[in-house]
């Protein structure tokens, strides 16, 4: 991707997810209003917030092609949506890889002590002191997530996807294959991984064999990197639980049957979103706009974003 110079004095928004009104005071002290705008509209050298879940596919394919040398910023962590390769073709396309992660966490423990609650409901539950924790992906979701985790006293086992590796949370001194790693030693398995074709199906069979059989899966995240036939596997072999927040149709309708027998929970697409509705995205959006370089002149006031000075996890893979 290459720099873009932009209108620094307007975020124009597309779709609802982006919530203008909360973004504007957000990012008022940096002399910026908030504009709505509809999908189509010609959007050249601005800077655009893009809740790309909201947009149809057509929709998407439109505002690939009005939009050019813009800064995009997705409200989103994962850039696998429709026509975002096509868009960052004409433009800078950047992420909010950050600002979500304490939410994510958030919503990994609280399902987690009520999974604990249901299964000892007689006992106070102790979801985490001394139990192990497998944590798949070490993005910035992934180290937060494992940071919290291994706070509240679990020992925590970190797998990075690239090598299919892994090692405990806070050393990288004992790295070993996940092949290695002791069968049915983990109480908990978070998914922190985006939903990238890369790592479609990454958590295979082979992960499944290190998780307990009455151990609890969660998965904050896209549903495609959890194998679906490793997980009925998994599930059909134990008293194991998922909870997962964001499963395709066809996906959620084969779990139906599990649902019915309380083994497993899917939410509404909460995780991301905090308890007062605040969007957060404009906190990653903030960080990017200050490595810009300020070319304000006496007719305008602009703004040139370069991706070299932009942390790599803000970037689109």
């Amino acid at each position: 991707m290459r720099a873009v110079t932009v209108d620094r004095t307007t975020l124009y928004c597309l779709g609802a997810s982006t919530d203008p009104a909360t973004v504007a005071d957000a990012v008022e002290g940096h002399g910026v209003r908030v504009e709505p705008v509809a999908p189509g509209t010609p959007l050249g050298h601005k800077m655009v917030a893009l809740a790309a879940h909201d947009l149809t596919d057509a929709e998407l394919a439109e505002t690939a092609t009005t939009t050019t040398d813009s800064w995009v910023h997705l409200v989103s962590s994962g850039p696998n949506y429709p026509y975002i390769p096509a868009l960052a073709r004409s433009n800078l396309v950047t992420r909010s890889a950050r600002a979500y992660a304490p939410s994510l966490s958030e919503y990994v423990v609280t399902q987690h002590a009520l999974h604990c609650a249901k299964v000892a409901p007689d006992e106070v539950p102790k979801p985490f002191h001394r139990r192990d924790a497998l944590v798949v992906g070490y993005g910035a979701f992934g180290q937060t997530i494992a940071e919290t985790l291994s706070v509240l006293g679990a020992r925590v086992t970190v797998v990075r996807p690239r090598s299919r590796t892994a090692h405990p949370f806070g050393s990288a001194e004992v790295v070993v294959p996940v092949e290695r790693l002791p069968n049915r030693f983990a109480h908990l398995l978070v998914v922190a991984l985006p939903g990238l074709p890369e790592l479609t199906n990454f958590i295979d069979d082979a992960l499944f064999r290190r998780l307990c059989l009455d151990g609890h899966l969660i998965n904050p995240a896209r549903s495609s990197p959890v194998d679906f036939d490793a997980l009925l596997h998994w599930l059909a072999a134990g008293t194991g639980r998922l909870t997962s927040d964001v499963e395709t149709d066809d996906r959620a309708e084969l779990l139906r049957p599990w649902v019915d027998k309380a083994r497993v929970t899917l939410t509404p697409h909460i995780a991301w979103r905090p308890w007062d509705g605040d969007p957060l995205y404009h906190r990653d959006w903030a960080t990017i706009y200050a490595t810009g370089t300020d070319r304000s002149t006496m007719r305008e006031q602009s703004l040139r974003i370069d991706p070299r000075k932009i942390a790599t996890d803000y970037l689109i893979p």
